[in-house]
């Protein structure tokens, strides 16, 4: 699907959709509790569906409960799949899935999507084989043949994705001796191990950390059953909060300001550039100000960089975004895809192997290839919103964490058109 963005002020109120990081987590817990386990305002998403589809090959049993939407799952009755599972693009189901499958007394075979095959799984692999697991790629599977586990000491970087070290801390109170991860690094996106911990807690799961995080250790102990409610996703909210910095005030409701999520530092950002920022409880409001450059490091929220990228494009001076390889390797090369788009759009872009230097300037209309990426395309959906004459390609890929992103920037004003 092909999107036509005509030149428009959006504005408005919007509440976003539930959490997918939260949702994806409180699947994998409440999978591995012994009783029934409730997920209210899960998120309704590719990602997080196929992290349902996964566990419910496993035969753990997953209802909807039409009264009021939550999910209603029935844990640890895990048997040996029919066949293969299929991850779809979800790197967090493939990564979280693969160490849970690991414990598990027989042998999976999880299928990644065409885009997750180019993200890493080794360090996952590698931890996972220093435990006794015999664990291994095939094209585009990935072969688990698991067993007990009775090592519980296991090191990797931390300088790498969070994912690899929240799947063994998912894993680990179903070892037979509990784990002690080690991180030989200072860990990168470290909010996210907050929220992993966050998670484990509401499920019983007594989780102990060192200051620094580089030292974890969760001893065996049993999941058990909860009501787990999932938070408003910020990384979802931020491509509209950098609407209200660049184009007319924008309330967002469903947002926890207290949240481990790292991108709710999307707040700090875009007031250091000059926008005005208001809270609530639930809810924030954005209005925008002449905007300036801005030095940002995103080691710790690297998916906020699509949508600082396109407020720093709106900036005078010039803004450097550092901490930001990681995004090479998410759903698409975030970095070149954000530099392409950008320097379509007439702003001159530097990148560089760690940063992004981006002269703020006035972009105009064009073509931009999301490449497939929910991200990119939310991003300059709402810029291309406020500067006209924007066409985004392969914008249906907004469903793997926000289904309804289009027809919430048409009801904040935005004039859309979708070309199926």
């Amino acid at each position: 699907m092909k999107i036509h963005l005509a030149k428009s002020l959006p504005g408005g109120e919007i509440a976003v959709p539930s959490s997918k990081s939260y949702t994806i987590r409180g699947l994998v817990a409440a999978a591995q509790a012994n009783g029934q386990s409730h997920i209210i305002s899960p998120l309704v998403a590719d990602d997080t569906l196929a992290t349902r589809q996964v566990l419910s090959g496993l035969d753990i049993d997953i209802n909807t409960k039409t009264e009021d939407g939550s999910w209603q799952i029935t844990g640890n009755t895990f048997k040996k799949p029919e066949g293969n599972l299929f991850c779809r693009e979800s790197a967090a189901t493939l990564r979280f899935m693969s160490a849970v499958c690991a414990r598990l007394l027989f042998e999976c075979h999880l299928l990644a999507g065409h885009s997750l095959m180019r993200r890493p799984m080794l360090p996952l692999i590698q931890a996972l084989h220093q435990l006794g697991i015999e664990i291994e790629t095939r094209g585009n599977t990935t072969v688990i043949k698991g067993g007990e586990i009775t090592r519980s000491k296991v090191s990797l970087p931390g300088n790498i994705s969070s994912q690899y070290v929240s799947a063994l801390m998912l894993m680990a109170p179903a070892c037979k001796n509990g784990l002690e991860i080690h991180l030989a690094t200072p860990p990168a996106s470290l909010p996210y191990l907050k929220m992993t911990k966050q998670t484990l807690e509401s499920f019983g799961i007594k989780v102990f950390s060192s200051i620094n995080w580089q030292e974890i250790s969760i001893p065996p102990q049993p999941y058990l059953p909860a009501r787990y409610r999932v938070e408003g996703d910020w990384s979802s909210a931020s491509s509209f909060l950098a609407l209200g910095a660049i184009a007319a005030p924008v309330f967002v409701s469903n947002l926890d300001t207290d949240s481990f999520q790292a991108d709710r530092i999307m707040i700090k950002y875009l007031t250091e550039m000059g926008a005005e920022a208001e809270s609530g409880q639930n809810w924030v409001k954005v209005s925008p100000k002449p905007l300036s450059a801005i030095n940002a490091d995103l080691t710790h929220s690297i998916d906020l960089l699509p949508a600082l990228a396109v407020a720093a494009a709106c900036a005078k001076g010039q803004s450097i975004l550092s901490g930001v390889r990681q995004a090479r390797i998410k759903e698409s090369n975030r970095i070149r895809a954000v530099s392409q788009g950008l320097v379509a759009m007439g702003i001159n872009v530097t990148e560089e192997d760690d940063r992004l230097i981006i002269d703020g300037g006035y972009p105009k209309g064009t073509e931009i290839d999301s490449f497939g990426d929910h991200r990119i395309a939310m991003a300059f959906g709402v810029l291309g919103a406020v500067v006209g004459e924007t066409h985004i390609s392969d914008a249906e890929c907004v469903s793997k964490t926000y289904p309804g992103f289009w027809e919430q920037l048409e009801s904040l004003g935005g004039k859309v058109i979708k070309d199926v």
